[in-house]
């Protein structure tokens, strides 16, 4: 559990260059391989870096460079109502999807400035300016 109270969403499985990670409570670090991340956080790659996260329900997104990834809602409870929505500002990620999007793939959506995109495949990957 985090010092404001969440639980983790996921854990970072690689970092190349730097990446930060701002969390709900506006504490700020540098991404580490092992690093946990909770709903509501900021993953920002820098210039020629990218970052892999893995969350709860086995979902993979690699973040690419010069990135802003926000995992703005994160419930995982298999049985249960679980959601995945998460918004790119700007940058690149690519997305082979867990288990949320296969019981139940409504409950996944990626966000950007112009679009949001309703989870019905396996893998994709979305560009936003």
């Amino acid at each position: 559990m985090s010092a404001f109270g969440a639980d983790e969403v996921g854990i970072v499985k690689n970092v190349s260059g730097e990446a930060t990670i701002t969390h709900a409570d506006k504490s700020k670090s540098v991404a580490k391989v092992g690093d946990k991340f909770f709903e509501k956080d900021t993953i920002v790659t820098a210039r020629g870096a990218k970052i892999g996260l893995i969350f709860n329900d086995n979902t993979l997104i690699s973040v690419g460079s010069n990135s802003e990834f926000i995992v703005k809602e994160y419930v995982f409870k298999p049985g249960e109502k679980s959601s995945f929505v998460s918004r790119l500002n700007k940058g690149t990620l690519a997305c082979a999807t867990g288990l949320i999007a296969k019981m139940n793939p409504e409950s996944m959506k990626m966000e950007s400035k112009t679009a949001t995109i309703g989870i019905r495949g396996t893998y994709f990957v979305v560009e936003a300016d």
